[in-house]
């Protein structure tokens, strides 16, 4: 700002009209620089003078001229104040706090700066500027110029490209090889699936076709006639001398009785004297067919032959003739002369006893032995359906995929601490896909449930 003197206002000399301009505390100063308390107090209140009169719209007698008041502008980037205010906030304890306060809020009794106008030409520049889209934003928080663009980078040769690419194949190959060689490694060292044996009580049941020989008499009627059948037309059990049967003949009747004691059949069926041991042990062909029964009508007449029917001895046991599979157990238990059947599976058995018997091969023998029981129902037929079974023998069960055939022999992969161990084990298949174990497996360790492709090693358990 210029300075202007006083006393040159009230000059009436020179061209052009005079402005008396306002007193301000830079207009006049005394001679050693230092202005009076009185010269401040009349320049404050000329000058408060001035503005209560433009702002009333009064004027003085001396023409005033009034102009715009252009403040400076402020050049605080806060972009700049507000990073700054972070990275003191930043700091610990309550100097940075302090400090990030101070440079949010400007000081409020610092008066800005007046600031000259700036020249045409740096505004058209900063309006070519704007114009073209670049703003102080765009290069950054600092308002910095950006860097000049760098010189293009040479081309890479192909050669060394390719050996570049070349050589990260060949990592990644290696890379792969390791890991497929370590899960191999995992895989042949980890534990295949296993199963437990579990206990198991084991027993044979062989199902056969026998043919029967027991002691029987034909009973007839003394004359022609019609009978009457003392129990009706069904099996009976009798004693001696009991009355099965009575015959009117020519308006007279007559008693027919047992001889003995034993099971009244009132009918015949054709084989009695002729169904004997001889005819059905010998030879080595099937087992002929009984023959069927031919039933005697109660009050009808007798036939020619006048049968009443037939009477099966007791007590007695009747002799079974039939073909049988040879196994361990079985042939163990023919060679004892003992072996046990049973009518129905899991029922009750019995100890038969063993007459005779006769290998024909090593998979089948001919037996002939003596029934323990013989209930009515029996006797009606020369054909019998029972169950051979061997003794129990207890073991552990196992699948049948647990155990693999090697040299003849059966064997299982057997888990002993920390080795899998081929035992060689004696048993046979059962029903349901598993595998009955006799002997060689101790209870307790696991076996390999696929047996087909396993092999003695070391196992990691954990």
């Amino acid at each position: 700002m210029a300075r202007h003197d006083r006393n040159a206002v009230n000059r009436g000399g020179g061209a052009g009209r005079r402005v008396r301009l306002p007193v301000t505390p830079l207009s006049e100063r005394s001679s050693d620089g230092r202005r009076s308390e009185e010269e401040n107090s009349r320049d404050r209140q000329q000058s408060r003078k001035g503005l209560f009169g433009l702002a009333r719209g009064r004027h003085s007698d001396e023409p005033e001229y009034t102009a715009k008041v252009k403040w400076p502008k402020r050049t605080v980037d806060f972009r700049s104040r507000m990073s700054q205010s972070f990275d003191l906030g930043r700091e610990t304890g309550p100097e940075g706090t302090e400090k990030a306060r101070q440079t949010l809020q400007p000081d409020r009794n610092s008066r800005p700066a007046p600031s000259v106008p700036p020249a045409p030409e740096p505004e058209k520049k900063a309006a070519h500027k704007i114009s073209s889209g670049e703003t102080p934003l765009s290069r950054g928080h600092s308002g910095a110029e950006p860097e000049p663009p760098s010189a293009p980078k040479e081309k890479e040769p192909l050669l060394t490209r390719t050996l570049r690419v070349l050589f990260t194949l060949a990592i990644l190959s290696l890379a792969l090889l390791f890991y497929f060689s370590w899960m191999k490694q995992e895989q042949d060292s980890a534990v295949p699936p296993m199963v437990m044996p579990q206990p198991y009580f084991y027993e044979e049941e062989q199902p056969v076709r026998a043919l029967l020989l027991w002691h029987e008499e034909v009973l007839k009627s003394p004359g022609a006639g019609t009978v009457q059948l003392t129990y009706g037309a069904q099996p009976a059990a009798v004693a001696a001398n009991d009355v099965v049967a009575t015959v009117l003949s020519r308006g007279k009747t007559q008693a027919v009785r047992a001889p003995a004691r034993g099971y009244f059949i009132p009918a015949v069926d054709g084989a009695e004297g002729n169904w004997d041991y001889s005819s059905l042990w010998l030879g080595t062909g099937l087992l002929p067919q009984a023959p069927q029964n031919t039933w005697v009508e109660d009050l009808a007449p007798l036939g020619p032959d006048r049968v009443v029917g037939k009477l099966v001895y007791l007590p007695q046991s009747p002799r079974a003739v039939f073909y049988l599979n040879l196994t361990d157990m079985l042939n163990e238990g023919l060679q004892r002369g003992t072996i046990l059947i049973r009518r129905v599976s899991k029922g009750p058995k019995w100890s038969a006893r063993v007459r005779v018997y006769v290998k024909l091969d090593e998979m089948r023998a001919k037996a002939a032995i003596d029934m323990p029981y013989f209930p009515m129902d029996m006797a009606l037929s020369r054909e019998a359906n029972f169950l051979v079974c061997s003794d129990e023998d207890s073991g552990l069960i196992v699948p049948d995929t647990a155990v693999v055939l090697r040299n003849g022999t059966y064997g299982v992969f057997e888990l002993v601490g920390d080795r899998l161990e081929f035992r060689k084990v004696t048993g046979k298949p059962v029903s349901g896909g598993r595998f009955f174990v006799s002997s060689g497996l101790q209870p307790g360790n696991p076996v390999i449930l696929n047996a087909g492709d396993a092999e003695e090693k070391r196992v990691r358990l954990w």
